[in-house]
This record gives C-alpha cells, structure tokens and sequence, in this order.
C-alpha cells in the first residue's frame, strides 16, 4: 500500500485552511496534511519534515501573511541548500491576482498560481 501523499498548507486563514482540507477529502485524495499560518513555520516545518521523513510532495502557499510571506518563504527555500534540491511542486494559492503578484511569481519554481477558493477543479490541475 503506497503511503498518503504529504502536502504542506500555508495560510494565515483558519477559514481558507479548512475549505482546502474539505476539498482533499471531497477528491477522495488519501494525504496527510500539514498546516502552518505563516512562511516561517512553514520553513520550520519543512525542514524537520524533510530531515525525518520525506519532504512534502506539494505545498499550497499563500501570498499575503504576517511575519513571513510568500515570497519570503520561496526566497527563503532557494537560499536553504538542503531543501532547494528537494522535489516540491508549490502551487501559490492566494486571493490576489494582482499582475506584479503574478510576474513575481514566475521568478521561483512554482508550478501553478490560482486564486482562492481552492476547488476540486483547481486541485485536477496539479494533483
């Protein structure tokens, strides 16, 4: 039996987290989630994960959050010789679909940018 995919979810919204682990168990995606509300605990979590087990096979970020944002954690991510080499697809979930958002992305190795709410349809496209 192959083991349940981790997926690491960054959001600052306890909302937006729940409506995104909805739709996992909706595609009936056996995963085992990890949650954090900022891009600081995310780069902690991603580090201790990586280091124990394996590395999460997917993170779902968020753009705008306190203490550390997005952008902060994939720069952050780059600059960690460690996990840079990791195989981690990011896909940007955020409500802003902002062009400078966008253009800014295209600069880190992520592999999708949707906006929120994260859907079933949204989740086909990367899963």
């Amino acid at each position: 039996m192959e083991s349940p995919k981790i997926i690491l979810l960054v959001d600052d919204d306890d909302t937006s987290r729940f409506l995104a682990k909805r739709v996992f168990k909706r595609v009936a995606v056996e995963v085992d989630i990890l949650t954090a509300s900022h891009g600081l605990e995310a780069l902690d979590i991603v580090k201790e994960v990586c280091q124990r087990e394996q590395c999460p096979e997917l993170i779902l970020l968020d753009i705008n959050m306190p203490i550390m944002d997005g952008f902060e954690f994939l720069e952050q991510l780059q600059k960690s010789a460690d996990l840079s080499c990791a195989a981690i697809k990011i896909v940007l979930l955020s409500s802003s679909t902002h062009q400078l958002d966008l253009a800014r992305a295209r600069k880190y190795p992520v592999v999708d940018f949707i906006e929120k709410p994260l859907t079933p349809e949204k989740l086909a496209r990367f899963l």
